[in-house]
């Protein structure tokens, strides 16, 4: 029978850390928001339901000097007429302030006049820089709707309906947070 350790870090008395190499993914957090949402108001930015919005989606680095990797997948419906919002990220460090992402914002755009179960998944990725720090990270994401065509349906597939057990295939959004070594 074979002995074995089990550890969460290995490091000399300098701290410097063995075992991980730059580039590798050390941790991956999901945080999944399934439920339909509507939202009619436009040319405000308004923070999205749930835990894509409100902060908890979140990552503790182990390494201070790794990166994030954040990757937004969101799951976006029509209801027979076009929409154009805008969706910004932001993040914070422990208990700061919110910080938006330079690159971390997109456009996204549908028009499925009469169709139906039109939806797109869109998606975000940015690469954090070193943020120096151990402390827990959270992220949020907002939109803001164009007038005349901004309402969101969020995780809707089905132009008839405004609950997910109606939808022709479940959708899910989501925040997926990745620790990247360095």
């Amino acid at each position: 029978m074979a002995n074995s350790l089990s550890v969460n870090t290995l490091q000399n008395t300098s701290g410097t850390q063995y075992g991980f190499y730059a580039g590798q993914i050390i941790q991956c957090v999901a945080h999944q928001y399934s439920d339909v949402y509507h939202d009619v108001r436009q040319g405000q930015e308004i923070e999205l339901p749930g835990v894509l919005g409100n902060g908890a989606a979140s990552i503790t680095p182990l390494n201070s000097s790794s990166r994030i990797l954040f990757v937004l997948n969101y799951g976006g419906g029509q209801e027979d007429t076009w929409r154009h919002q805008k969706i910004r990220s932001y993040y914070k460090i422990g208990a700061g302030s919110w910080t938006e992402f330079t690159g971390g914002s997109m456009h996204w755009m549908s028009w499925g006049s009469s169709a139906n179960g039109a939806a797109h998944t869109n998606g975000i990725e940015h690469l954090l820089p070193s943020l120096s720090t151990t402390s827990a990270v959270s992220f949020k994401c907002t939109w803001t709707g164009n007038n005349n065509g901004g309402y969101i349906h969020l995780n809707q597939n089905n132009r008839n309906n405004d609950t997910s057990d109606n939808n022709l295939a479940r959708i899910v959004s989501a925040i997926n947070l990745y620790e990247i070594y360095q």
